[in-house]
């Protein structure tokens, strides 16, 4: 049986839940990064700061998921560049970082809107479901006109 909005004290949507699913992605982000830079430059972990960018999108929304993605690419490159690592040419660390937002903020988007679009559907799931059982109860007052 499924549970009406109304009935779970703390829904999906609930402010609550997303500030713990941020909060959380946000700690995860800054042990990543740290990982990050005991590892050291020659050792990329680049791949898994989508991991809390994508969770932070998908549990508390857009904007919570594209700030991860700026906490994520800065200390993607920062872990880098305090381990050591320099570049031949300021402009390239400029332009690893900028790389790194896009492809995280690519991916708070598509998780963001992924969710989005699986509650529309069952948000429409629900609607059929409500209006086939409207139509095939026994009580022709409550039909739709024609």
């Amino acid at each position: 049986m499924e549970m009406s909005p109304q009935a779970n004290p703390i829904s999906a949507d609930h402010p609550r839940k997303r500030w713990i699913a941020f909060l959380s992605c946000l700690l995860g982000l800054i042990v990543l990064g740290w990982v990050d830079y005991m590892t050291g430059y020659e050792l990329s972990l680049v791949v898994f700061y989508s991991g809390p960018v994508g969770l932070a999108a998908w549990h508390a929304g857009r904007w919570p998921g594209l700030l991860l993605a700026v906490l994520a690419a800065m200390a993607c490159s920062l872990a880098d560049k305090y381990d050591g690592f320099s570049y031949s040419n300021r402009f390239y660390f400029w332009w690893n970082l900028g790389i790194h937002f896009a492809v995280f903020a690519l991916n708070a988007f598509a998780a963001s809107k992924i969710r989005a679009t699986l509650r529309e559907r069952d948000s429409l799931k629900r609607e059929v479901a409500r209006l086939q059982r409207t139509l095939s109860s026994p009580d022709e007052s409550k039909l739709p006109p024609e």
